[in-house]
Formats: C-alpha cells, structure tokens, sequence
C-alpha cells in the first residue's frame, strides 16, 4: 500500500517535468546573446537545440545566424520564408536574404526581396531599414556667405549704359548649329534585356569555387565562376544556367533540387 502510495505522488512530478523539456527556447534571447559576441557560447547550444526542435523557424534562424559560410546561412533563412511563411521569423529571414545580395552588388535581386518583403510582410520594421540607393552623381556644393568673391572689375570695361570705344567693338560672330545625330532606328530596343541563373554557391575559398563549378560541369550544366570583392575580401560565386524569366529559373532550381538534393537561389544578372 505504501509503495503504491508513493508511485501516486511522484506521478503528477513526472508528467509535470516533461513539458518543461520540450519547452520551446527563448531564441530571442539567444540572438542577443549572439550580437552581444556570445556566439561561441550559443553556438555549442545549437546540436541540442536542432534535436529537440528540428522544425522551429527560430531555432532554424539561430542556426543561419551561426552559420559562417554566407551562402549556406542564406539558404537556410530562404527556407524559413517558403516553409515557415506565418511566423514570427520569416520577414527577419528574407530582409537576411536581401541583406546578402545588396551586400554582393546583386542589386535588382535585392530589389526583388524588398519588393516582396514590403508585399508580404507590410509592418515589419525591416521595410524601412534598406540602405539608400548608391549613385556616381556628386553631392552639389553648398555655396556659404563666405565663399562669395565681390565681382572683380575691369577698367577696360565700358559702365553700364554707356556704348564700348570704338576699338572695342568686335565682330558678331556667326552661330554654329550642333550637329544633328541620326536617331536610332525605329523600334530598336537598346535596353539590356534581364537574365536569371541560379546561385549554387558562394565561398571565400578559390579551390572550394572551382569544385564546385567542375561538380555541376560534370553532371550536365552550364555553370560559371564570378569573383566578387567586398571589404578587401574575395568572394566567388557559382552560377548554373541563364533563364529568360524568373519562372523559368524558379522551375529549374526545383528541378536542380529534385536531381541532386541541393538549393539554389535564383538570381538576376
């Protein structure tokens, strides 16, 4: 009686710890800690974390954000935009998205993942945190009080209102007209018509690059290498195939995951 007694008390104990286990973790908490320079730290939580919640959008954040590779991070953060839409981690993956192609000069696809940022997710703070468009044109000069020379004047100069000498009286010269251009033909289009590839790959290593690229080679694919520089830093970026349009692209990157299992994100050119 007493032993049955006791397995009744401790029951309640048992059932009332094991939601405690599974409790869902304070990612939140963690990303600060990560931007605070703790990532070391968070990063050995992360093994534990991915086992008891594979499919928590957040814990898959926490993940992208401990990533070092670039191109691995962003795919993990496009995978919580296609199949995490709803929560509460999607608009901060896709502004991570546009972060990394602003940051490699991709700029129309960067447009495109604001475009799509603003569409979907219309409260989200990161809808205005996009930095300003880059321009060649020069600042104009602001003119101070005490940049104004006075006018210097020229004693040869005739006053106002009177006629010049006559020793001063030039000739009117004749006006040459501009040469006028042929105009384009009609219906000439000089635009530069868009093109789509799907990025593979991104890595700070030359030789990682030039593997990936024969791999894809090897298995039936145009593919190529474009080095970017950024901070002094080399990146080089796989690129497979050139689309017309993004459907068309989007429909081969689905069809490059069903054949070999990898991701691909599609990218303007």
């Amino acid at each position: 009686m007493t032993r049955s007694l006791m397995v009744l008390l401790l029951f309640p104990l048992v059932v009332l710890t094991v939601p405690a286990q599974n409790a869902a973790p304070d990612i939140r908490a963690l990303v600060a800690r990560v931007n605070a320079g703790s990532a070391d730290e968070v990063r050995e939580q992360l093994p534990s974390l991915l086992s008891e919640h594979p499919n928590d959008p957040g814990v898959l954040y926490l993940q992208a954000l401990l990533t070092r590779e670039g191109a691995d991070a962003v795919r993990t953060y496009q995978s919580i935009v296609d199949n995490f839409p709803k929560s509460e981690w999607a608009d901060d993956a896709l502004f991570k998205v546009y972060q990394f192609y602003y940051a490699l000069g991709l700029y129309r696809t960067a447009d495109m993942k604001m475009a799509q940022l603003k569409s979907a997710y219309p409260s989200s703070p990161f809808t205005e945190a996009q930095p300003q468009a880059q321009s060649d044109a020069p600042e104009p000069a602001t003119v101070k009080p005490d940049d104004v020379k006075p006018a210097v004047t020229n004693p040869d100069m005739p006053k106002a209102g009177l006629p010049p000498p006559p020793d001063q009286v030039r000739p009117v010269q004749p006006k040459t007209e501009p040469a006028v251009q042929d105009p384009s033909p009609a219906g000439t289009d000089t635009a530069i018509p868009v093109r789509f590839s799907l990025q593979v790959g991104a890595y700070t290593v030359h030789a990682n690059a030039v593997t990936e690229k024969n791999r894809y080679e090897g298995l039936g694919y145009t593919a190529e290498m474009i080095s970017k520089v950024r901070d002094t830093k080399s990146l080089f970026i796989v690129m497979v195939g050139s689309y017309g349009t993004y459907d068309e692209a989007k429909a081969a990157a689905a069809e490059l995951k069903r054949k070999t299992g990898m991701s691909a994100m599609v990218v303007s050119r």
